[in-house]
């Protein structure tokens, strides 16, 4: 578990001073994919920065466990990144070393005997997809390639959390789910936390078990992903599954519809028009395989020949099957 409580950056002093995080306080349920999603200048990376003890906060604090690193002495510190991973955008590989010795590395700095780092490469080589490619260099490597060996040598400690930053930014869109799926194969395999920092929403709607959204410094939302989907005041859903603003409604008849448990299959919509009379017209939606779930969002306008409908028995009939309105 990851507690972050009440965290706050300042830069500079006085008229100078920007505040990066602002108050940020945040769960992370071990065994889950976390993504923190936000556009640049959100705060993310210095937020990242202090998850990970890089920067100290100037307020608040992050706890690992039971361990609260903003309490920690710097040898304490190096102590507690041992049980950390870190995976970059940029690989961050020695070019100098093969495959096979970048994913050594943290192992040799450890003080861990030869026969056992050898043996732990050769798991993780084999569990990232990399056989036959351990004695190249990351100049022969592709950028698919070089980051499942950042992958490797962020996981050759045994970390108890991967954190990612942007780490699919410099990939295709191909190579990026494959790296993706490879993340999510990996955290139900051995059970990792993952902590996904991104601007891109496909990451997260892709891969992530629960989110936050971050802007100027703020998390102004989070939580489970599904939950989140089927709530249509969600302002992350609006990231994840636009479903088109009210600019497209110029009658200001329309609803947003929620779904990411039930009413994918259901005939909701012709229900709607066969019990209460109403006419549906959709003004915009998307639906989406979510964490092995479906979800979607509709934007649909209602309206009735006689003007006017009963919308808490609408609500009420949307509620049985499993969809949430906002009216």
């Amino acid at each position: 578990m990851i507690e972050v409580t009440s965290l706050t950056k300042v830069y500079g002093t006085g008229d100078g001073a920007v505040t990066a995080v602002d108050d940020v306080s945040l769960s992370v349920p071990s065994g889950q994919v976390f993504g923190i999603l936000g556009r640049s200048g959100a705060g993310k990376t210095t937020l990242m920065r202090c998850l990970t003890a890089l920067e100290r906060p100037t307020s608040g604090s992050v706890t690992i466990g039971e361990v609260n690193l903003t309490e920690l002495s710097a040898s304490g510190l190096r102590k507690a990144r041992h049980r950390m991973g870190m995976i970059f955008q940029h690989f961050n590989l020695l070019g100098s070393r093969t495959a096979a010795d970048n994913i050594a590395f943290p192992l040799e700095v450890q003080g861990v005997p030869a026969a056992e780092r050898r043996a732990r490469v050769a798991e993780l080589i084999e569990l990232v997809g990399l056989q036959g490619r351990e004695h190249a260099f990351p100049s022969q490597l592709s950028g698919g390639q070089k980051q499942r060996v950042g992958i490797a040598r962020a996981l050759a400690a045994h970390p108890d959390v991967l954190f990612c930053d942007e780490a699919t930014s410099a990939l295709d869109p191909a190579t990026t789910e494959q790296i993706l799926d490879l993340l999510k194969e990996i955290n139900r395999r051995t059970g990792v936390t993952i902590v996904l920092i991104t601007h891109e929403s496909e990451v997260v709607r892709r891969i992530c078990d629960a989110a936050a959204l971050m802007a100027s410094g703020r998390v102004v939302e989070q939580g489970p992903l599904l939950e989140l989907l089927a709530d249509p005041d969600s302002r992350l859903a609006d990231i994840l599954l636009p479903v088109g603003d009210v600019s497209l409604d110029p009658e200001h008849t329309s609803v947003v519809l929620g779904f990411a448990h039930g009413g994918t299959t259901e005939p909701v919509i012709s229900g709607l028009t066969r019990r209460f009379g109403l006419d549906v017209s959709i003004l915009g939606g998307a639906v989406e395989t979510v964490a092995g779930h479906k979800v979607g969002r509709l934007r649909v306008a209602l309206t009735h020949p006689d003007g006017g409908y009963d919308r808490d028995a609408v609500a009420a009939y949307l509620a049985e099957h499993e969809v949430s309105v906002h009216l």
